[in-house]
């Protein structure tokens, strides 16, 4: 059986669901973040409306991280705070990065299928009548998504995977590989809202599209207020363990501390990446607790 979408890095290769296409050789490259370098080869996915790009880490095989990821040029490019977008990209890399081998498949999906401009409309709607940006979807006319899987799935199997960790909170991806007879285990990303445009955008992610988010993050919120809590507490301790030495011992103290904090905070994202790995693990059977179906959808 053979399906309409292909790779196309210097040649165009046809995607055939009975054979694992392997990436090819001379899009290959080390990718440098954060102070470390992985190798890359890049695939690009031809499909109407949900094409992209793969990127495949390192060495890949069976459970091997996977991020299926949808454009949006405010979060990934701009680091905007109204979306978790930016920060899912960032913290799948991380964890790919720390893994040593993933792939991101980089999907042309911006504004959920609509585009960039109908985006920015639904959030001029949204804003100025207070509703989320599916319901100004509708009231401008737009499907609310029109984004399907089916490409980045197809991708995944002819890069011959059989079984994957997927880095999602969106049912529908799992779904969409799991049609094509992949085995998916689901990691869901948890970004705490940076503002109560965030926090509407989540819950209406959650509310109509099932996505695996917590209903209250109150408890995300004092899990940061108690470790800068400690944090705070550490450095004070630390200033007055030496308060009492003299002013240029203070000074010498003081600045191979900033100077560690500076050289080594960027160097635990991965320390970091790894922690946040395992702790999906026992957050992913977490149910959500409204139950989803065609009719609530807008």
């Amino acid at each position: 059986m053979r399906f309409g979408w292909g790779f196309a890095p210097s040649s165009a290769l046809a995607l055939d669901t009975d054979m694992a296409t392997a990436p090819v050789s001379d899009t290959r490259h080390t990718f440098t973040r954060a102070g470390r370098t992985i190798p890359v080869e890049v695939l690009e996915i031809q499909s109407r409306g949900d094409g992209g790009h793969a990127l495949i880490f390192g060495k890949i095989g069976d459970d091997c991280l996977v991020r299926i990821h949808s454009r949006c040029l405010y979060g990934d490019a701009l680091s905007s705070q109204d979306c978790d977008c930016g920060y899912e990209l960032s913290a799948a890399m991380d964890m790919i990065q720390a893994a040593g081998s993933g792939v991101l498949v980089y999907l042309e999906q911006e504004g959920r299928g609509a585009g960039l401009v109908a985006k920015a409309r639904g959030y001029q709607v949204s804003q100025r009548s207070g509703i989320d940006t599916f319901a100004s979807y509708a009231r401008l006319g737009y499907n609310p998504d029109t984004r399907t899987y089916c490409a980045a799935a197809a991708t995944l199997q002819n890069l011959g995977l059989r079984r994957i960790r997927l880095l999602t909170n969106n049912p529908e991806k799992v779904a969409a590989v799991r049609t094509v007879g992949i085995t998916v285990e689901q990691l869901p990303l948890r970004m705490v809202p940076q503002n109560r445009a965030a926090e509407a955008y989540l819950e209406a992610k959650r509310r109509y599209r099932g996505h695996l988010l917590p209903q209250h993050w109150w408890i995300y919120r004092m899990v940061n207020v108690l470790v800068l809590m400690v944090v705070i507490v550490t450095l004070t301790s630390c200033y007055l363990a030496v308060a009492e030495v003299a002013a240029f011992e203070q000074f010498m103290f003081i600045t191979t501390v900033l100077a560690a904090s500076v050289w080594g905070w960027p160097r635990t994202r991965f320390v970091r990446a790894r922690i946040r790995l395992l702790g999906s693990r026992f957050t992913r059977f977490q149910p959500n607790s409204t139950t989803v179906d065609d009719n609530t959808r807008p």
